[in-house]
C-alpha cells in the first residue's frame, strides 16, 4: 500500500538518458551473411585493392597499407572489438564456439596468448590487427568453419 502523498510522484515520469548501445545490447552470435555485409562494407570504406581483398576472403591478412584498418573495421562490424575497450573476450568465444564446443580450448588458447590492451600504445587499426592476426593463425579453421 502506497501512502496517497507518494501517488503523485509515481505518476511522474522522468526521462532518464538513454542507456549507451553497448551497456544495453548483448552480443549476437553472427552469421555467414554478417561476416560476408562486414567484408563488403569495409572493403568499400577502405578501398582495397582485388588482389589483396581476394586473401582477405580466405581470412589472410598479409601486410598491406589498407590491411590494419580493415581488420579493426572487420572485427568492430561483428561486435568483436571496440577502440575504447579492445576485443571483447566473450564475444569472441561466444562467436567461435557457436558451431562447436570442442573448439573452445584453441580459441581460449589464442586469446591467453594474444589479447593486449595496447600497453604499447599503438594506433587502434594497428592495435586491432595486431591482436586478430596473432590470434588468427591458431584459430583459421576455427573461423572458416563458422563463417562456412
Amino acid at each position: 500500500q502506497v501512502s496517497a502523498q507518494w501517488l503523485p510522484l509515481l505518476r511522474e515520469t522522468t526521462s532518464y538518458p538513454p542507456l549507451p548501445l553497448q551497456t544495453a545490447a548483448k552480443f549476437q552470435v553472427q552469421t555467414h551473411d554478417d561476416a560476408e555485409k562486414a567484408f563488403e562494407e569495409c572493403r568499400e570504406e577502405f578501398y582495397v585493392p582485388d588482389d589483396i581483398y581476394e586473401k582477405y576472403l580466405n581470412y589472410e591478412f598479409p601486410a598491406h597499407r589498407r590491411t590494419n584498418c580493415f581488420v579493426k573495421c572487420f572485427v568492430e562490424k561483428l561486435g568483436l572489438f571496440t577502440e575504447s575497450k579492445g576485443f571483447n573476450e566473450r564475444a569472441m568465444i561466444a562467436q567461435f564456439t557457436s558451431k562447436s564446443h570442442k573448439d573452445l580450448e584453441s580459441v581460449r588458447h589464442g586469446l591467453e596468448k594474444c589479447i593486449d590492451h595496447n600497453e604499447a600504445e599503438s594506433d587502434v587499426c594497428t592495435w586491432a590487427n595486431r591482436v586478430f592476426s596473432c590470434w588468427l593463425p591458431i584459430n583459421r579453421h576455427v573461423v572458416r568453419k563458422v563463417f562456412a
